[in-house]
């Protein structure tokens, strides 16, 4: 129950989106799940494109795939008043992705189902540890209400390396390392810290979900925290696990 009551903090009705790397799907079903539990009026979808074999075959996730917007939100207000959860993809591209939903789409959801709980995978990271955006690219709506940016700590004491960061050249940049460099606690705060890094200067209740807590020394883990005091961050979360087995260890909350 005390778990349940963590994962349900996380939850607020509106936009939430997440972005990162290193377990965003994990963190977007887990959210799904214990929505459902608490009976709450979920949708899952994405602005980017997901692997279909992420979402096809959770339960109780029911997808549909249309750019036909009145079929898709009849479909998704169906589903909710069933007690299930849609999860609503433009199409599928030509790698079997499901092609996220336009901002403009998930602003009108939110518009017309304010008691909606809207959770969006965000970013595209290709199962990397952590990601730093190019400038300007950002896939997340105006008016979110939330975002959750996940960061792996397994990143902690390894080195800036392509096949472990999304954006490696802006990663480097934002740190003031070249590629190679080790990464500590102070150089990967700098990375959730800089208004091009993980939250992209967002106005809204931001949320980092660390994952990879048990993988990790916990010094290295508590330095890193103590450089993100003073960031206006609503929370902390430090999670391990992936998938069902993934479990929140602490809840540090700063303002909510």
């Amino acid at each position: 129950m005390i778990e349940d009551k963590r994962w349900r903090r996380l939850l607020v009705p509106g936009i939430t989106a997440i972005v990162g790397a290193g377990g965003k799907t994990t963190v977007l079903e887990r959210l799904g799940m214990y929505g459902h539990k608490g009976n709450l009026p979920i949708l899952i979808s994405s602005t980017v494109p997901v692997e279909s074999a992420q979402v096809d075959n959770v339960e109780p996730f029911d997808v549909i795939c249309t750019d036909n917007v009145e079929k898709g939100e009849k479909f998704c207000s169906s589903r909710i008043g069933e007690g299930r959860i849609p999860a609503w993809f433009f199409g599928i591209d030509g790698a079997d992705r499901y092609i996220g939903l336009p901002l403009s789409i998930v602003s009108e959801l939110k518009q017309h189902h304010p008691e909606w709980y809207i959770l969006l995978e965000a970013d595209e990271t290709r199962n990397k540890w952590v990601k730093a955006p190019k400038a300007g690219q950002t896939a997340i709506p105006q008016n979110c209400d939330v975002l959750i940016g996940v960061l792996n700590l397994q990143m902690l004491g390894h080195a800036l390396k392509a096949e472990r960061v999304e954006g490696l050249e802006t990663a480097s940049a934002i740190m003031g390392r070249p590629e190679g460099a080790i990464v500590t606690p102070a150089l990967l705060a700098k990375l959730v810290k800089h208004p091009q890094g993980m939250f992209r200067g967002a106005d809204c209740r931001r949320i980092l979900f660390c994952t990879g807590y048990n993988a990790v020394q916990h010094r290295m883990t508590e330095a890193l925290l103590d450089e993100l005091t003073d960031i206006g961050l609503t929370a902390i979360v430090l999670a391990d696990g992936y998938k069902d087995t993934c479990a929140i260890r602490q809840y540090i909350n700063y303002s909510e």
